[in-house]
C-alpha cells in the first residue's frame, strides 16, 4: 500500500519538474529580462497595494519592457507572504528611524505603530491613525524591502535560469 502511493507520488513529481523544466527552458525572453520581471513582481508586494499588485506588477513589466509573465506570477505566487512583508517593512523601518526619533527601545516603537490602528475613538481618529500606520515607517521600510529583495530575487533567478540551460 504505502510502495503504492509512492510510487504514484514520485510519478506525480517527476511529470510536474518535467512540465516545469520544459516551460523554463522554452522561455524565448533573455534570462535577464525574466529574472527583472521576477524582481518587480516580488518588489510590488512590499507596498500596499490592497490585492491587485500583480496587476501593478504586470503594468510595470510592460513599461520597462521585461517578461510580463514572470512579473505577474511572481507576485501572486509571493502573495501569501504578504504579512510577513508588511512586519518586515515595520521592522527595518523602525531600525532606520529608531535613532532618527531619540526612541531607545525597536520593539516598543513599533508595538507604538502597531497600537496606533487599534486606537478607540471615532472613525476620524481611526482613519488618521491607519494612515500614520501606514506613513513615513512602513512606506521607507517597504521601499529598502523592495529594493534589496527585489535585487536579490533577481541574481538569484539569473543563477538558476543559467544553471538549468547549461
Amino acid at each position: 500500500m504505502m510502495e503504492k502511493c509512492f510510487l504514484k507520488w514520485e510519478k506525480l513529481k517527476k511529470r510536474f519538474y518535467s512540465t516545469i523544466e520544459k516551460q523554463i527552458v522554452e522561455i524565448k525572453e533573455k534570462p535577464y529580462k525574466v529574472a527583472l520581471g521576477c524582481s518587480l513582481g516580488i518588489g510590488v508586494n512590499f507596498i500596499p497595494t490592497l490585492g491587485i499588485g500583480f496587476i501593478f506588477a504586470f503594468i510595470l513589466a510592460v513599461i520597462f519592457r521585461v517578461n510580463r509573465a514572470s512579473a505577474a506570477v511572481t507576485s501572486i505566487l509571493t502573495g501569501p507572504l504578504v504579512p510577513l512583508m508588511y512586519a518586515l517593512n515595520f521592522v527595518v523601518g523602525g531600525i532606520i528611524l529608531t535613532p532618527v526619533t531619540g526612541e531607545e527601545n525597536l520593539w516598543e516603537f513599533i508595538i507604538g505603530q502597531y497600537s496606533l490602528i487599534l486606537k478607540l475613538g471615532n472613525i476620524q481618529d481611526k482613519i488618521f491613525s491607519f494612515l500614520e500606520l501606514f506613513g513615513f515607517t512602513f512606506l521607507l521600510g517597504a521601499t529598502v524591502n523592495a529594493v534589496l529583495f527585489g535585487l536579490g530575487f533577481y541574481f538569484f533567478v539569473i543563477f538558476m535560469l543559467r544553471k538549468i540551460q547549461i
